[in-house]
């Protein structure tokens, strides 16, 4: 299995060190991948240091690209020519413990989800077969010259075009979670902090620190 994120510069430099620092510790086995917009340098060799695999996608991207074409961006290298499975998460989801990782799936994507409305829901971590990754990545590309405005399109495409497993093993941290003896429930493998329209980049940080 590889673990898979993509990032910008902005959340490379925001993200970066606590995605790194938390995979390493909790799947040290596994290698890791991570697709780079318009990396600088510095960024480039922090991958190396970390012995992470990167790409540098910049190029399948418009010269000037708009907020809405970030929404493409981690469905657009998924590194499925490997022929292995792809733990695929946004750069700001982190582990915190080992959760049982399917040796063998029989779905195209296996969900890591969170309780969202009396449901299962979120998109911020999947496991794909290598055939959904190379599926994703197709619709992502006839999307780049009409990119969304939200997580939502690619998000329901998924939905109505792979097979799924829900699993509840990701919990986003909220305002109470932030009081000192607010403690991660049983159940969370993953975690991540409220949507950045809500919370800064700083808070969102905070959040994360206090639990890994």
């Amino acid at each position: 299995m590889i673990i898979y994120c993509a990032a910008d510069r902005n959340y490379f430099d925001l993200y970066f060190d606590l995605w790194a620092k938390q995979t390493s510790k909790i799947y040290p086995e596994l290698r890791r991948h991570i697709a780079l917009h318009n990396p600088t340098d510095e960024q480039k060799q922090k991958c190396v240091d970390h012995m992470i695999d990167f790409n540098d996608i910049t190029e399948w991207f418009p010269e000037n690209p708009t907020k809405n074409h970030y929404y493409l961006l981690r469905w657009l290298f998924m590194p499925y020519r490997y022929q292995q499975n792809i733990l695929e998460t946004q750069i700001n989801c982190l582990p915190v413990k080992e959760m049982n990782l399917p040796t063998k799936i029989n779905v195209e994507q296996w969900r890591i989800s969170r309780p969202k409305r009396d449901t299962l829901g979120g998109v911020s971590a999947a496991i794909f077969t290598p055939k959904a990754a190379e599926k994703v990545v197709e619709q992502a590309k006839t999307m780049i010259d009409n990119p969304p405005t939200s997580d939502h399109p690619m998000n329901m495409w998924q939905i109505e075009n792979l097979t799924q497993h829900q699993e509840k093993c990701e919990y986003q941290i909220k305002e109470k979670d932030l009081l000192p003896k607010a403690v991660l429930p049983d159940y969370a493998c993953w975690i991540t902090a409220r949507t950045a329209n809500v919370w800064s980049h700083e808070k969102k940080i905070e959040a994360l620190r206090k639990f890994i």
